[in-house]
């Protein structure tokens, strides 16, 4: 943290969100800028640029200094010059509900970075929410109950449309079939080592083990605890801006309030681990 702090970084809310302030990303940062935002990411979750200017490559290449890019998406496709970029285009798709990228597959990435090109001057904001945070505020019995517990994370319509396509493409492997993946509830993470809740609305199935209902029970409250607005900070996006959030500690909620007014963004993902956590141990 010590180098974190010789960043210009200004928090937004107390546990997650900060601006990053004096970087151009679009140039290599250096191995010891390098780790401070990395530090920042750790701490805060989710971080903030401004006024950047990047082309495609760019991005990707700024993503590079913080691990192995992926495709820019597992089912959906990318844009046409360059495969590790994904087009977010508000006429094909809003993502207006709490959700963690990718959960469906057995290596879901660690972080995603998002570069608004086209923004409304009115709406369009989005929240993150700390699942690290979320779990510090669960009852000390409800924590050691999710402590136990795995979950399913699936994808029905991502699934239908790869049995169509005859496969897709993941960290450089072609697979044949979308399957189930399970993950713990409660997920370790393998930077700060806090445990922080692992389960979302889009792609959270069931909890194994569980009927239906006592599976829906538990989802549901734990679904309504995460978006407590205590956990959440909320980003005013500009043409520019860049956002940089951790997958592995937050959910995320595109705000669908401006109309048909365009938002057009890239994005691309860095490649992530297995996830592990009490119910799952390391392997």
């Amino acid at each position: 943290m010590a180098i974190a702090t010789q960043l210009d970084v200004r928090p937004l809310s107390p546990i997650i969100g900060a601006e990053l302030h004096g970087l151009d990303l679009s140039q290599p940062l250096g191995d010891d800028v390098v780790a401070g935002v990395r530090a920042a990411l750790n701490q805060h979750h989710v971080i903030f640029f401004r006024d950047q200017e990047l082309a495609a490559s760019e991005q990707a290449d700024f993503a590079r200094q913080f691990g192995v890019v992926t495709e820019g998406h597992p089912v959906i496709p990318a844009i046409q010059d360059n495969a590790e970029v994904l087009a977010i285009d508000s006429r094909e798709d809003r993502a207006s509900w709490w959700h963690t990228d990718v959960t469906f597959l057995d290596t879901p990435p660690f972080g995603s970075i998002l570069y608004m090109l086209e923004a409304p001057e009115v709406g369009g904001d989005t929240m993150w929410a700390s699942l690290q945070d979320a779990y510090d505020g669960l009852a000390e019995p409800v924590r050691q109950l999710c402590d136990q517990l795995v979950a399913i994370h699936f994808d029905p319509w991502f699934a239908a449309t790869v049995d169509e396509r005859g496969g897709y493409d993941w960290n450089g492997e072609r697979h044949e079939r979308l399957l189930p993946a399970l993950h713990p509830v409660v997920r370790t993470h393998p930077e700060n080592g806090r445990n922080g809740l692992f389960v979302n609305q889009q792609f959270t199935q069931t909890i194994l083990g569980l009927s239906k209902n006592e599976s829906n029970a538990i989802l549901d409250m734990l679904y309504r605890h995460c978006q407590q607005p205590e956990f959440t900070c909320r980003f005013r996006w500009e043409p520019g801006s860049v956002a940089f959030w951790d997958n592995r500690a937050t959910l995320h909620y595109a705000l669908d309030d401006y109309g048909q007014t365009p938002r057009f963004a890239h994005r691309v993902t860095l490649r992530g681990d297995r996830p592990f956590g009490p119910a799952q141990p390391q392997r």
